[in-house]
């Protein structure tokens, strides 16, 4: 017996109280309906409806049938629902990078992928760190391509990293500044300048520690992301400490420079970030794996 099938009658008939309307309304003989009701109170050994007249009315037990068989008939819809976005996510690559990675490396990228899958429909979900992180602990993705900060006791617990490229933070000045005729800079000579920081934390935690270690007294300005310091340092506004990839077309235009600071290198590391014991799909592994061969060689 169809237990769901006599689940979704019994259902249909307690919200019309009649046999007929109950059959109309399922597009099936009256008959059909009271076999359907007589099936589950056999199954259940159980009385579940009493006719008074045309009308139907449920038991005790009926009225206990009815709660159970609604939670039921919830939880199939909520799995076709779940079911539903499990495949399209099966026939859909969608992943996650973050802004920095995609904006500054993932053309290239994207043009030996479409080689790789061609039939693949391509999902990209760029966000900044933070946000990142947010998509894991709300189980959205199993890995990223982003920044790997090994002070980030969350990444360090739950997930593997694979560094794919490490990259110094240079010091960017205005072709014009005063600094940027140097061939080498030392700590001391950045007394008093305006340091331009992005919002990342562990980016800015990086920069601050440095010199303050060297007891450099600096004013720290917070900007929004890294297009927004160029624009910054260009208007003559301050200086500014940014991975190299950031600022490699600027600095070979001539538009931004950048000067050494002696015995002062700050580096940051970039890869995959996966989720301890998740299994990837044929295609992310692909996805991956052809990041990764063209990333190690940035």
């Amino acid at each position: 017996m169809n237990t769901l099938e006599k689940m979704e009658t019994f259902i249909v008939l307690a919200e019309c109280g009649s046999f007929t309307e109950s059959a109309k309304r399922l597009f099936c003989s009256q008959p059909t309906i009271s076999h359907h009701i007589q099936q589950l109170e056999e199954l259940f050994e159980s009385p579940l409806v009493q006719r008074s007249g045309k009308q139907v009315q449920l038991t005790q037990q009926g009225e206990i049938l009815l709660s159970y068989a609604k939670r039921i008939s919830h939880l199939v819809e909520e799995a076709a629902v779940e079911l539903k976005r499990v495949s399209e996510q099966e026939r859909v690559l969608s992943v996650y990078v973050s802004n920095y990675i995609a904006g500054y490396f993932f053309s290239d990228v994207l043009n030996e992928l479409h080689t790789i899958l061609p039939q693949k429909p391509l999902e990209i979900n760029t966000y900044c760190y933070s946000d990142l992180i947010r998509c894991f602990q709300e189980g959205r993705t199993h890995y990223a391509l982003m920044p790997i900060y090994p002070e980030d006791d969350y990444i360090r617990k739950n997930f593997e990293t694979s560094v794919l490229f490490e990259e110094e933070l240079l010091l960017v000045l205005p072709v014009d500044h005063p600094l940027a005729k140097r061939r080498l800079l030392y700590a001391r000579d950045l007394h008093n300048e305006s340091i331009l920081l992005p919002k990342s934390e562990y980016l800015q935690q990086y920069v601050i520690n440095h010199l303050n270690s060297r007891q450099v007294k600096t004013r720290f300005l917070q900007m929004s992301n890294f297009e927004t310091i160029k624009q910054a340092i260009k208007s003559r506004h301050g200086i500014a400490f940014l991975p190299s990839g950031a600022v490699r077309e600027e600095l070979n235009r001539g538009e931004l420079a950048t000067v050494p600071v002696s015995s002062m290198q700050i580096r940051r590391q970039n890869g995959f970030v996966f989720r301890k014991n998740a299994e990837l799909s044929q295609a992310d592994r692909a996805f991956c794996k052809n990041v990764e061969h063209y990333l190690r060689t940035v």
